[in-house]
């Protein structure tokens, strides 16, 4: 349990538990100085929007061909500065119908609650904190399921990449790779996952683990190459022609899209923050993933790799308080003087 600001509330310990006055003054200045940089380099209000898989599903539905149609759509300016998506998504879609779309993300969602809600216990102490844990867990699963209707992609890989994270504990990494090696074949954003996993089953030096997150990571590659072949015979470049939004604009707009861009930006760093001052294993793979997904979002096509922890960020809001609480206590405690009288 959090001895400084957070008594009562968290079970694993901050990494602000302790600092001196000095220190703790430099950290919040720190911190104000990249929120200040961060809301700076956000661009004017996104508006998120994948109009071109909804066409290319209605068309297979009527019996069209996915590469037939990625054929004749690409060229004309479709997918504009985005990845030509893996046909995974559009097959299922076009297979099971609305209905059938609907009763999978009832499904996963349910699933991301209910292990979100037994994994919880590891981080906070109290059941009320507990409770308010899994409300902000479902405030992120609600903005992953939206994501999934307006940009279908980086919603399906957001939610089974939280799915993912959840599922891992201990020794326990099997379903988790395996939920992970299925949003890699949706889209290859999601191999920002299953890299960061395999890169912290390495600094634990667990070798299985490592070679299940390899395993995902290759299967996402493999079929992610193939695409790129069956692109290529079409003649068509593996990214749609046009202006790229910026990986921080898409993260606010997924996550936070009704707020003010300036306002946003400060709350998303402010979760990611939250997530790496809280010493847990789940918090470290969730801050690694978020880094490494914010660095694969900065190549051509790849921004939806910004998203991939939307779901989980929010939880962080009650990290970041402890945090802030504890590092305000400290920066502007006085010194204490202590005398001794000494009889002689």
């Amino acid at each position: 349990m959090v001895a400084t600001g957070g008594r009562g509330w968290l079970r694993a310990p901050t990494r602000v538990a302790g600092v001196g006055r000095t220190n703790a003054r430099l950290l919040l200045l720190v911190i104000a100085v990249v929120m200040v940089v961060v809301v700076s380099l956000a661009g004017p209000a996104l508006t998120l929007g994948d109009q071109d898989h909804v066409a290319i599903v209605a068309a297979m539905r009527d019996g069209s061909s996915f590469y037939g149609l990625i054929g004749g759509i690409v060229p004309a300016d479709a997918f504009s500065g985005r990845l030509v998506p893996l046909p995974t998504l559009a097959l299922v879609e076009s297979r099971v119908g609305s209905l059938g779309m609907t009763i999978l993300l009832c499904g996963v969602l349910a699933s991301i609650l209910l292990t979100g809600w037994d994994r919880l216990a590891t981080l906070f102490d109290r059941l009320a904190a507990r409770t308010m844990g899994v409300l902000l867990l479902l405030g992120g699963a609600a903005a992953g399921a939206m994501l999934t209707i307006e940009e279908p992609h980086a919603g399906w890989i957001a939610l089974l990449g939280a799915w993912s994270l959840l599922l891992r504990r201990g020794d326990r990494w099997i379903e988790a790779a395996a939920v992970a090696a299925i949003a890699a074949t949706i889209d290859p954003a999601a191999l920002a996952l299953t890299i960061a996993m395999a890169a912290v089953a390495l600094s634990e030096r667990r070798l299985p683990e490592i070679w299940g997150w390899l395993g995902a990571s290759m299967l996402g590659a493999v079929t992610w190459l193939v695409h790129r072949l069956a692109l290529a015979k079409l003649g068509v470049a593996a990214v749609g022609t046009g202006i790229a939004a910026s990986p921080i604009d898409v993260a606010v707009a997924a996550l936070l899209p009704v707020a003010p861009v300036w306002l946003a930006t400060a709350i998303w760093v402010t979760m990611i923050a939250g997530w790496f001052v809280v010493r847990d294993p789940l918090a470290m793979r969730i801050t690694s993933v978020t880094i490494i997904g914010v660095l694969v979002a900065l190549l051509p096509g790849m921004q939806v790799a910004a998203t991939l922890t939307i779901v989980l960020l929010p939880l962080a809001v009650i990290f970041a308080a402890v945090a802030a609480i504890t590092l305000v206590r400290q920066a502007t405690s006085r010194r204490r003087i202590t005398v001794t009288r000494v009889a002689r």
